[in-house]
């Protein structure tokens, strides 16, 4: 685990040095817009390799949506490793919240529940750790 976790943290520093490189060199965004623009861009990529069924495009351009995000928080000047790890930790405390609520309501698991159970669950733990519903 250990290993699996220095290899992620070395991968955000690549794309993290990479923007700082592109950055110095003057091939870098000129504002929030383009990175957000681009972003919703690599959505649209997305949506049409899932409906084609394309997977190496599809992962090839969830690839790009990674990139781009690490790309947004540099821009941002937000550490990429901690900015990853904060929602990691925001999401598992959320996730362990649904999990105690659910049992309390007497549910062994979410199996078979409609999508609108599951988000009535999240957004209860939302507001349980301090969050807003969706």
């Amino acid at each position: 685990m250990q290993e699996t976790n220095i290899h992620h943290q070395c991968l955000l520093k690549q794309v993290e040095q990479q923007e700082l490189e592109a950055k110095e060199f003057g091939f870098y965004w000129e504002n929030f817009q383009q990175l957000m623009d681009q972003i919703n861009s690599e959505c649209d990529e997305i949506q049409e390799a899932w409906v084609n069924e394309n997977l190496l495009h599809l992962q090839e351009e969830i690839g790009d949506l990674i990139q781009a995000a690490i790309s947004l928080a540099v821009f941002c000047k937000l550490d990429p490793h901690e900015t990853l790890q904060k929602s990691i930790e925001k999401f598992q405390k959320r996730y362990d919240t649904v999990v105690l609520l659910a049992q309390n309501e007497g549910y062994k698991n979410l199996h078979k529940q409609s999508f609108d159970k599951l988000m009535d669950f999240w957004n209860q733990a939302k507001i349980k750790t301090n969050g807003k519903p969706f």
